[in-house]
C-alpha cells in the first residue's frame, strides 16, 4: 500500500513541474514577442516608419493621448507635428507589467521623455497588441501624465 502511495505521489511529484514548466516557457516566449513588439512600435512610431504603419498598426487602432486627444490611425499618421516631437525625444521605459490573454497583450508601464538630454514628461501608458497572423498588432494606446512629472511642454499644434 505504501509503495503504491509513494509511486503515485512520485509520478504527481515529476508530471506536475513539467506542465508548470511548458507554461513558463510559453509565457516567456510570448513575454519576449510582447516586449519586441513594444520596442518594434516605438521605434515605428519613432521614426514614421510607413511599413510598421502600415502591416503593424491595426485598422481599427485608436489612441488616447496624454494631452487628452483621441486619434485613429489616419489621424496619428497624419499628425506631423506629434511625430516630430516623439522622433525628437528619447524614451525610457519602466515599471513595466506585461500580461498576455490568448491573443491579446497588454503592456502597462512608466516613460520618461528627454528631449536633449532634458528629462520633460512622465506618462503612464497602456498599449494594447493583437496577434493575427503570428505577428503582434499595436491595437490601442492610453497615455497618462504622471502625478510625479514635471509640468509637460505644450504639444505642437497640427500643421
Amino acid at each position: 500500500m505504501f509503495m503504491k502511495k509513494f509511486a503515485a505521489m512520485l509520478v504527481f511529484a515529476l508530471l506536475v513541474p513539467s506542465s508548470l514548466f511548458s507554461q513558463a516557457v510559453d509565457s516567456i516566449s510570448t513575454t519576449k514577442e510582447l516586449e519586441a513588439a513594444e520596442a518594434k512600435m516605438f521605434d515605428g512610431i519613432k521614426t514614421r516608419d510607413p511599413i510598421y504603419m502600415r502591416d503593424f498598426v491595426s485598422a481599427d487602432f485608436v489612441s488616447i493621448n496624454a494631452d487628452g486627444t483621441r486619434q485613429d490611425k489616419d489621424q496619428m499618421i497624419s499628425d506631423t507635428a506629434r511625430a516630430k516631437m516623439i522622433g525628437a525625444a528619447t524614451i525610457k521605459l519602466f515599471d513595466k507589467n506585461i500580461r498576455a490573454y490568448g491573443d491579446v497583450g497588454i503592456i502597462t508601464g512608466r516613460a520618461r521623455a528627454y528631449m536633449a538630454d532634458q528629462y520633460v514628461v512622465e506618462f503612464l501608458y497602456t498599449a494594447v497588441f493583437v496577434k493575427q497572423n503570428d505577428k503582434w498588432i499595436y491595437a490601442s494606446w492610453q497615455g497618462t501624465i504622471s502625478k510625479d512629472s514635471p509640468p509637460p511642454p505644450p504639444m505642437p499644434r497640427q500643421n
